[in-house]
């Protein structure tokens, strides 16, 4: 298993066998209110990527008090900002992992199971 990525099947099993997880959106405020992409039934987090990415003081004070000991599953609308965001939460300290394909994969893998 790459340990970067989690592809939603994975993601899935995860959620199945009670694992704790937060998942975090890295998508602009806008489109994350906007509210089309999101796990079903999943409290999630929204930092901006670009916030993070521009070491903007609040984004990293949000950071800072995301839990150490939880699996962050970073979440976008293809998986692109996400990787990134990840990266960037694993130099802070945290066991952060992007899911491979974003939200858009999520909701093929959703439906297929339909």
């Amino acid at each position: 298993m790459n340990n970067e990525k989690l592809s939603p099947q994975q993601v899935q099993n995860i959620l199945t066998e009670g694992k704790p997880v937060l998942f975090l959106d890295v998508r602009d405020v806008e489109k994350y209110e906007a509210g089309s992409l999101h796990v079903e039934g999943r409290e999630t987090h929204n930092i901006a990527y670009v916030a993070m990415r521009d070491n903007d003081k609040e984004a990293l004070d949000r950071i800072d008090r995301l839990p150490q000991d939880v699996q962050i599953i970073t979440v976008c609308t293809t998986g692109n900002k996400a990787g990134k965001a990840a990266q960037l939460l694993r130099e802070r300290g945290r066991n952060a992992v992007s899911l491979e394909g974003g939200m858009t994969a999520w909701n093929e893998c959703v439906e297929s199971k339909k």
